[in-house]
């Protein structure tokens, strides 16, 4: 009855695909499956990923949780029965040793602790929760260090309960041990337990759960009248209603639990409320994402209803979440195994959409080589492929554009310094290699930033070396013009051009000067460029904090920035009027030399994007009829 007595197979990975080190990683572990029975464990491990998945919260939780199953081969079939619990006395030779009768009580089925961690760690070193599936029709399971459970009826029940005591702490709600009306069970000892969802405690303002309590519920909510039995009589309030119910963590009265019942107490049932929390701020931390400090994030809304965010996790990871109007934020998810240069602030991974089914990602990778991955509601996702032979500076910004459906164009800085670009469309693929624009070099860490003011005109901004803003265009009539200063300005080295085209006939200009003055200018077809820079409303933006802009519509303009106190900036113009004054958003602090980004889905409708001073991605929205909302971190909903 020992590890002689079987092996170990293989791993199979059922569910998921987070990153194990960011993931929930629950290893379901066999015994008593012979060879000729390893069917029936996939199946049980199969039915049990439904099963969880089928539970709140963990349907919600479903982008950070991983499954994966391994497979044991046991000498016999079963478990170990003792008759002195009240079994069959049979005994099995079984990989990890599973017996019932743990403590004297048959249901309590217990394993060799050491020998499941111990292979758990060897077939998934980041494993979170093992279980231990137990190929036995009798009734039984535990928690503690391991989870079990049996293939009796409602085997997946007992499973997600007993990963309740093992991964979250939970304890028993029910009000019995060993079976029902123990003598010695009447009244709980009066030392408050450790589990969150259990208490002795009837003070309101010191509950545990007291952030759960309506102020119209009593408490305590029930009490059992007779201490001598169990209380399973009616619930005086109506079901979901969280307060104290007496009869809970193995005795009959002395013990509360939250709510009239709960997973922890009967099977087949729902969690209760508390539960559920617990839960939840077990899974927080792996659905929120950390941002690799100065690497923008970009976000693209492929219709009104949709929005689909890109980051770049500190490790480099090219990482993603997406939000739609019925169902919430999803989560965020590694892509396709991606990895951005480390350079500088990091590459950002730039992202744009053709047409409402369709993205195109674009980044430079470790080896500063351009990289390029697309996703079709058809297909998913492809994977990374190089563009041209180009080799860029470290940690280089790739800016696209797509003029049309049918027409993408890229621009970035070689090793070098040059000003590059390259282009596809649908008729030809990709252009051969990337071309040298005007014989241009702009600044060491200054991006090319460019717009599309009409379908065939192009117009492209960076910073020189001598620290000036230079601009060239093109357009398919004649193609690239050469560079030229827009006079009146010197930049850091490091500063992006942001560059709004508010209508075919406008284009507005911002950045920062070599004092951190937020600057604009601008240009029309009526009057050229104008004759100098401005600083805006007197804005003075965080070392390295660019500018980002948006045009909601052709006569109004928003600005987000990183002031020098690391707080989230915005002001607005407005046509026939000033520039706004600069105002905290909400309370927000980003990074030191953090990045904004911003979109309007809708004219009257922004969402905003930013890494925090605790290097976590959030989120806020301002919209027409409610204002500015708050910040909150930016995961699951």
């Amino acid at each position: 009855m020992t590890t002689a007595d079987g092996a170990v197979i293989g791993t199979t990975q059922i569910h998921g695909n987070a990153p194990r080190n960011r993931a929930f990683n629950i290893v379901l572990l066999g015994d008593g499956f012979t060879a000729a029975q390893q069917g029936a464990f996939d199946t049980a491990a199969s039915d049990f990923v439904t099963a969880l998945l089928g539970t709140e919260p963990f349907g919600d939780l479903r982008p950070v949780i991983n499954v994966f199953r391994v497979n044991v081969r046991s000498t016999d079939s079963g478990a170990d029965d003792p008759a002195a619990a009240g079994g069959t006395g049979a005994t099995a030779r079984t990989y990890f040793d599973a017996s019932f009768g743990g403590g004297g009580i048959r249901r309590l089925l217990l394993a060799n602790t050491a020998t499941v961690l111990t292979t758990a760690a060897a077939q998934v070193p980041e494993f979170t929760l093992a279980l231990l599936v137990v190929n036995s029709t009798v009734y039984g399971g535990a928690g503690g260090s391991i989870g079990t459970y049996s293939l009796a009826g409602g085997a997946t029940e007992i499973a997600i309960h007993e990963a309740g005591h093992t991964a979250f702490g939970l304890a028993d709600e029910y009000p019995y041990w060993a079976g029902g009306n123990e003598a010695d069970r009447q009244h709980h000892p009066p030392t408050e337990p450790g589990e969150p969802n259990v208490t002795i405690n009837t003070d309101r303002n010191t509950l545990k759960w007291r952030w759960a309590v309506a102020a119209s519920t009593p408490i305590p909510t029930q009490t059992n009248p007779n201490p001598a039995i169990e209380d399973y009589s009616p619930s005086p309030v109506a079901d979901g209603t969280v307060g104290t119910f007496e009869g809970a963590h193995y005795y009959h009265a002395g013990a509360y639990r939250p709510e009239w019942n709960c997973k922890m107490r009967n099977l087949g049932v729902k969690f209760c409320a508390v539960c559920k929390a617990v839960i939840w701020n077990r899974f927080r931390p792996l659905m929120t994402q950390e941002v690799r400090a100065g690497a923008l994030m970009s976000v693209v809304a492929r219709y009104p209803e949709h929005l689909d965010v890109f980051a770049v996790a500190p490790d480099g990871r090219c990482v993603s979440n997406w939000w739609d109007a019925g169902s919430g934020w999803a989560g965020w998810f590694s892509l396709m195994g991606g990895v951005a240069s480390p350079g500088g602030a990091g590459s950002p991974i730039t992202a744009i959409s053709r047409f409402d089914r369709h993205l195109d990602l674009f980044t430079v990778g470790t080896d500063n080589r351009v990289y390029s991955a697309w996703w079709n509601a058809a297909t998913g996702w492809s994977s990374w492929f190089v563009l041209g032979t180009i080799r860029c500076r470290p940690g280089s910004v790739i800016t696209a554009l797509a003029r049309y459906t049918d027409q993408i164009d890229l621009f970035t800085t070689d090793e070098s310094g040059r000003t590059m670009t390259i282009w596809w469309n649908g008729a030809g693929g990709w252009a051969r290699d990337w071309v040298h624009i005007g014989g241009g070099i702009a600044a060491n860490g200054a991006p090319v930033t460019a717009v599309a003011r009409r379908p065939h005109h192009l117009d492209i901004f960076t910073v020189g070396t001598d620290n000036r803003v230079y601009s060239a265009w093109w357009d398919q009539r004649s193609g690239w013009s050469g560079w030229f200063p827009i006079n009146g300005i010197t930049c850091r080295p490091d500063s992006t051009v942001t560059v709004v085209a508010r209508h075919p006939d406008q284009l507005d200009l911002f950045t920062t000067d070599s004092a951190g003055r937020i600057m604009s200018t601008w240009w029309n077809v009526t009057g050229g460029w104008a004759r100098g820079w401005f600083q805006v409303s007197g804005g003075v933006a965080s070392p390295g904090s660019d500018v980002t802009a948006i045009a909601r519509y052709d006569n109004h303009l928003d600005l987000f920035v990183i002031g020098t106190d690391n707080r989230v900036y915005s002001t607005w113009w407005h046509e026939g009027g000033n520039w706004a004054g600069w105002f905290n958003v909400s309370g927000g602090v980003g990074r030191p030399g953090g990045q904004v980004a911003a979109i309007s889905r809708v004219a009257e409708q922004i969402d905003v994007f930013v890494t925090g001073s605790d290097g976590i991605a959030y989120s806020t929205w301002w919209n027409g009829a409610g204002g500015w909302a708050g910040w909150f971190q930016l995961g699951i909903t």
